[in-house]
């Protein structure tokens, strides 16, 4: 049993540590060739964890194979754009100035129900108001509304709004983040100095953002939390 628990343990701290290897983008944005990879790692992962007779040495350095074999795809298809359309395709324009290309749907085996659907998970309900829909390489849609149906931009209105950067979450339930103070631009003392202003402490917050600009908003913990 203890033996199982050491192999499942760090099988499962490998497979971690090389699906962060090759990426952040292999999280919610899957091309072909990286989930091949992805259902291989967890495959080969999973077997040691079921069969002790398995060694682990030789799912270790598969595991490792196959992520090196990934990630060498990945940096020549950054060089060689044929390559790089071998493996991932090209994007597919599918609406055009508010008509459907079938034959494009046909080739890539959407149905319209699937096209539809796509679309109102958009916020799209007219394809009357579709300028293009793009069917991108990992499997999402993109969709450029003709210009009458767009929300209209500061640009539009000629108005020029101030521009107070990004907020960071400084304080995130209770916890001092260094990251984002230095991306906020403030440091440790001055983050105690404006809890300190509200009678607080770093553990009486559950959220603190910060801006570039020093502007900042703090949400309390609930006193039953």
């Amino acid at each position: 049993m203890v033996i199982s628990l050491t192999r499942a343990v760090i099988l499962y701290a490998i497979a971690i540590f090389l699906i962060r290897l090759m990426g952040k983008r292999q999280i919610g944005e899957l091309q072909p060739s990286e989930l091949v990879i992805t259902m291989l790692i967890s495959e080969i992962a999973s077997l040691p964890m079921q069969d002790n007779s398995i060694p682990m040495l030789s799912s270790i350095v598969s595991l490792f194979v196959l992520v090196s074999l990934e990630i060498l795809i990945s940096a020549l298809s950054l060089r060689f754009h044929k390559l790089r359309t071998l493996m991932q395709g090209h994007p597919v324009i599918i609406i055009r100035n508010g008509q459907i290309d079938v034959k494009a749907l046909r080739k890539l085996r959407i149905s319209l129900n699937d096209l539809l659907s796509a679309l109102r998970q958009k916020d799209v309900f007219e394809i009357s108001q579709v300028s293009y829909a793009i069917f991108e390489t990992n499997g999402k849609i993109s969709v450029l509304l003709m210009p009458d149906y767009r929300n209209a931009t500061a640009s539009d209105l000629n108005l020029k709004p101030e521009d107070n950067g990004m907020p960071f979450a400084v304080i995130c339930d209770g916890n001092y983040n260094k990251n984002a103070a230095k991306e906020a631009d403030i440091n440790l003392e001055e983050t105690k100095r404006i809890a300190k202003r509200k009678n607080l402490t770093f553990k009486d917050i559950l959220l603190m953002n910060v801006n570039n600009k020093k502007k900042y908003e703090i949400i309390r913990k609930d006193k039953n939390s």
